[in-house]
């Protein structure tokens, strides 16, 4: 038998609150920059991974109204692979 573990595919942090707040530039629902939300899916799992540390440091700064943002991770190119 393969022990060989498939990787998991990395969640959106998306919860259906998709709304832009006109103060911090930051979706009210999940945190993530306008840039993040439009290039999830080409993001890699590595660059997914990183916006979702942003996201919760962002969510920090915002729980104790002390600090500055993550910055966004902007437009990238994509590094996934396409399937022919």
């Amino acid at each position: 038998m393969n022990n060989a573990r498939t990787p998991m595919a990395v969640r959106s942090p998306c919860v259906k609150v998709c709304q832009m707040d006109p103060v911090t530039q930051l979706c009210l629902g999940c945190s993530r920059t306008q840039e993040e939300r439009d290039w999830w899916v080409a993001y890699t799992d590595i660059q997914q991974r990183e916006v979702l540390q942003r996201c919760e440091q962002r969510r920090e700064v915002l729980a104790s109204g002390k600090g500055t943002f993550a910055p966004s991770m902007g437009i990238v190119e994509s590094r996934r692979r396409v399937e022919d």
